[in-house]
């Protein structure tokens, strides 16, 4: 049992070193995509917004009236403005409110890796250690077992090679 788990041990430090590069640049691509979906998302959402104001635009006479005197601050003498807060207001080159992109850590054991990753000499050691592991375990842990053999009783004139 010894032998067998002094070899995975020796098989999971060579994955460490070999792979440890290879799944921080995944780790760090994943983040990246995670970013993108929100911003595709967010992009999304604008379009949209635009598009139902082309469609107020081109469609309806008293939203582009309203936009008119919201651009130019113009109104009628008869008309009484009541003052609103600024979120209330009519804003539509802002389109709607930006959501906040969620910050995706690394996961745990992204600052081991980056350690692996970058030190030639811990890489090295860890590597040695591998081999040393597999070297003892076959000089020492190894049980060898005597061929087994089977005999089918006396040689006969007939059995024997040509």
């Amino acid at each position: 049992m010894a032998f067998w788990v002094s070899l995975f041990v020796a098989a999971g430090l060579y994955a460490t070193v070999v792979l440890s590069p290879k799944l921080l640049a995944y780790l760090a691509l994943n983040r990246e995509y995670v970013a993108n979906q929100w911003r595709l998302s967010e992009l999304s959402r604008q379009v949209a917004h635009f598009d139902r104001v082309i469609q107020a635009q081109t469609h309806d006479p008293a939203f582009v009236r309203e936009q008119a005197r919201d651009a130019f601050d113009v109104a009628p003498p008869e008309e009484q403005r009541i003052p609103v807060d600024s979120h209330l207001r009519l804003n539509i080159e802002l389109g709607p409110r930006k959501t906040a992109i969620p910050a995706k850590s690394l996961p745990w054991y992204a600052s081991v890796l980056r350690l692996v990753a970058n030190s030639r000499s811990l890489g090295t050691t860890l590597l040695c250690g591998a081999g040393a592991l597999v070297v003892c375990a076959f000089s020492f842990l190894y049980e060898r077992r005597s061929a087994i053999t089977v005999s089918r009783g006396p040689l006969r004139q007939t059995d024997q090679p040509v």
